[in-house]
This record gives structure tokens, C-alpha cells and sequence, in this order.
């Protein structure tokens, strides 16, 4: 073989056409767009998973942090005589309640709390408010009270109910307001929360109040 004929041998041997070319790059393309394709679906489902988990810890965290201080409710009242009125009053959207300093905060003595569904920036939130509690006073105090605590938030609506019998003369049954001139403490507290529309929601909660056992 002459030496033109090894060179034209050798080109063609080791080079791609123009067809080839664009065929790989082709490839390349479809691939490297599956590739990314997949990876932002793999992070859209990660995120979404993280929030179902964020959502859900904060659900635990907040439920387990008001069974334990609605456990704790201790059968009180303020003032004396005609005056006194139970540590307790609440409606469809608030509860004020009196319980121990939960442990964490390494207090003593008695807490005044007041739960509450709130808008805060367009969206339905839970919120806690809480002061010292004085037990030489005749009256519930809502002057020291502090900043709103945010418990969750990212609801379409908050609502609060309360189960027993006010006064002997009442049924027992579910209530939607309970006033501090009652005679009883109420059974349980029932919050249901409403999602919003892309929201997973949250269960039911039910809280048994010991203080309400009026035998």
C-alpha cells in the first residue's frame, strides 16, 4: 500500500462524519434534559416531603406542649364573694387559662396563658400570650402580658370548643363560649384547624381537662 492510500485509510478510521456528530450531540441533549428533568423532580418531592415532616413536628410539638399544660389546670378562682370568678374564660377564637411555668423555662409559681387564633400577615395563626400569675389579685391582669408567640400558622381557620355543663342547670354537651362567672371548669377543649387549600391539615385535637371533674 502506497503511502496516499494509508493516509486516506488512516482519516477515515479515526474521524467522525458531520452526521455522527450531530447524532451524538443529539443524544447528549435528549440526556443531559431527562437528567435535569429528573433532578428537579427528585428536589420538588424532597422539599415536599420536608415540609409534610416540618408541618407535622410542629403539630406534635404544639399538641404535646398544651396537653401538658392543660393537664396541669388547677381548679381556680380569683376574687372573693359575689366577686369570685374562675381562672378560666373562653370563646370561639381565645382561652385564658392559669398553669404552671412549663419546665423548660426553669420558672416557678403559676402562668396566665391565653391561646388564640389569630391573622397575622393575611394568614390564620395559633398564638400564645403568657404572664405571671398573681394569686393576690382579684382579677385576672392582661396588662404584662407578652408578644404573641406564633405555635403554627398557615390555616384557612381556627375554631375552639368546650365540652360540660357550666352550671348545674346547663346541659353537657359542647360549648362554644365559656365565661369566668361558671361554676365548673369545662371536660375538654376541642380545636379543629381548616387547611388551606394546599395545605395537608391538621387532625382534630382534644384536650381533657382534670380541673373540669366536678364530683
Amino acid at each position: 500500500m502506497n503511502r496516499r492510500a494509508y493516509a486516506q485509510t488512516y482519516s477515515r478510521s479515526r474521524g467522525f462524519t458531520l452526521v455522527e456528530l450531530l447524532v451524538a450531540i443529539m443524544i447528549l441533549t435528549l440526556f443531559m434534559t431527562a437528567s435535569m428533568g429528573a433532578v428537579r423532580i427528585a428536589s420538588r418531592s424532597w422539599a415536599a416531603g420536608q415540609d409534610r415532616a416540618d408541618a407535622t413536628e410542629e403539630m406534635r410539638a404544639t399538641a404535646d406542649f398544651l396537653r401538658r399544660q392543660f393537664a396541669q389546670l388547677p381548679n381556680l378562682t380569683v376574687g372573693e364573694g359575689d366577686e369570685q370568678r374562675l381562672a378560666f374564660a373562653a370563646n370561639e377564637k381565645w382561652v385564658r387559662f392559669v398553669a404552671p411555668a412549663p419546665q423548660y423555662s426553669h420558672g416557678a409559681g403559676l402562668m396566665t396563658y391565653v391561646l388564640a387564633a389569630e391573622v397575622i400577615d393575611a394568614r390564620h395563626a395559633l398564638t400564645l400570650r403568657y404572664a405571671p400569675f398573681d394569686p393576690g389579685s382579684d382579677e385576672i391582669n392582661t396588662d404584662y402580658f407578652s408578644e404573641p408567640m406564633i405555635l403554627a400558622t398557615g390555616f384557612e381557620g381556627i375554631g375552639f370548643q368546650y365540652y360540660g355543663a357550666p352550671t348545674d342547670d346547663d346541659d353537657v354537651t359542647w360549648q362554644t363560649t365559656w365565661q369566668d362567672d361558671a361554676d365548673y371548669y369545662p371536660s375538654a377543649i376541642f380545636i379543629r384547624t381548616r387547611a388551606e387549600p394546599d395545605g395537608d391539615g391538621w387532625p382534630d385535637l382534644v384536650f381533657e381537662l382534670h380541673s373540669g371533674d366536678s364530683s
